[in-house]
Formats: C-alpha cells, sequence, structure tokens
C-alpha cells in the first residue's frame, strides 16, 4: 500500500477532502519552501511573510476541506492564493486614513468588556487542554515563547519542516476545538432561555 509520501499531489488533494488532514501535512511539507520564498519576495518583514505563508495555507486548507479548490497543479494555486491575500492586505492598508489631526473624532472612553475577555480565555484555556501533548508542546515554543523552528526541531527530534508541519496542524486543531468551546457554551444558553420562556403551571410557585 503506498504512503502519502508515494502519492501524487492529486491523490492527496483528493485524501484531505475525504478528511484526511495527514495528507494536507504532505502537501505542506512539499510546498511550504516555495510559498516561503514567494511571501519573502512579498514582504521584507520576517514575522509576515510567515504570517502570509500560514494563513494561505490555512485558507487553502479550509477550500479543500469545504469540496472546492484545485483538482492538479496546488503549487500554483497556493502561490495564486498567497498573492491574493497579500494584495488584499495592500488594498486594505491603503484605505486606513493617516492624519494627526484628531479633534474630528470623538474622544470617547475606551469599553472594555471584563466578563467577555474572561470568558474568551476560558474558551481558549479549554480547548489547549484538550489538545494532545505533543501539540501543546509545539504550540507552546512557537506561539508563546517565540522559539525558532531549527532551535526547537532537534528538541522534537524532528526536522524544521517537519516541526513548521506539526505547528500548522496544532493551531488548526486549536481553532477547530475554540469553535467547539463557543458553539457548546451558546448551545447551553440557548436551552436555559428556552427552558426560561416555558409557562409556568399553576403551583409551580408554590412554596
Amino acid at each position: 500500500m503506498p504512503t502519502q509520501i508515494d502519492l501524487s499531489d492529486t491523490d492527496l488533494l483528493d485524501a484531505v477532502r475525504a478528511g484526511d488532514t495527514g495528507a494536507y501535512e504532505e502537501l505542506y511539507l512539499r510546498h511550504a519552501g516555495a510559498a516561503r520564498g514567494l511571501a519573502y519576495a512579498l514582504v521584507s518583514d520576517t514575522a509576515d511573510a510567515e504570517d502570509l505563508v500560514a494563513e494561505t495555507f490555512a485558507k487553502v486548507f479550509a477550500t479543500l476541506r469545504a469540496g472546492r479548490g484545485p483538482q492538479l497543479a496546488f503549487r500554483a494555486y497556493l502561490c495564486t492564493t498567497l498573492r491574493h491575500i497579500r494584495y488584499d492586505r495592500l488594498r486594505h492598508e491603503r484605505r486606513l486614513e493617516l492624519t494627526d489631526d484628531l479633534t474630528r473624532y470623538e474622544s470617547g472612553v475606551p469599553f472594555d468588556d471584563t466578563v467577555i475577555d474572561q470568558m474568551e480565555r476560558a474558551y481558549a484555556a479549554r480547548a489547549f487542554a484538550q489538545l494532545p501533548e505533543r501539540w501543546r508542546e509545539v504550540l507552546w515554543h512557537t506561539a508563546v515563547e517565540g522559539e525558532p523552528l531549527t532551535l526547537l526541531a532537534p528538541r522534537l527530534g524532528l526536522t524544521p519542516n517537519a516541526v513548521a508541519a506539526l505547528a500548522f496542524r496544532a493551531r488548526a486543531g486549536l481553532r477547530q476545538m475554540y469553535l467547539q468551546e463557543r458553539a457548546r457554551d451558546a448551545g447551553d444558553v440557548r436551552r436555559h432561555a428556552a427552558t426560561c420562556r416555558r409557562p409556568l403551571r399553576r403551583g409551580q410557585l408554590d412554596g
């Protein structure tokens, strides 16, 4: 039976659409270098380039899981998507108005909803706790500590490219678990609201 390394890009694309995230990891390993090279040609900042690559792979992954996207020529599709994301960012940046004259804007007091902030942190913490230990480890070192892949790779016994692929899968898993946590709480709220809307029967309030 052929392994994922032996499969063509077309076969891997079909596997991703069928729900195989490991197939997308193999596509990442094959084409991340080309995407990264293009990103570095389009932006000068290293962090911006890496963020551009990550967003591109995430967007293409979502497209494939929705049953759309390329049937072949994955690298060309990937690079085209990366360019479009970069151009969209540029258009957004150009729409921003830079001015020192703030007198025409209202000087309101910033509003911070501490309850919502606490809820969001709780969702993220619960989602993170449910991830596999290896995913938590790579997320902590890359996203929190900001450790370079070249330093992290030997400690994990992987190549830098493999660590990048693992980090991508971990971020995708964290995003999915986070959304599930939010959806679960939203469902609890809806059920509670439905219970509160039920008409009271005679005698329910009697002591």
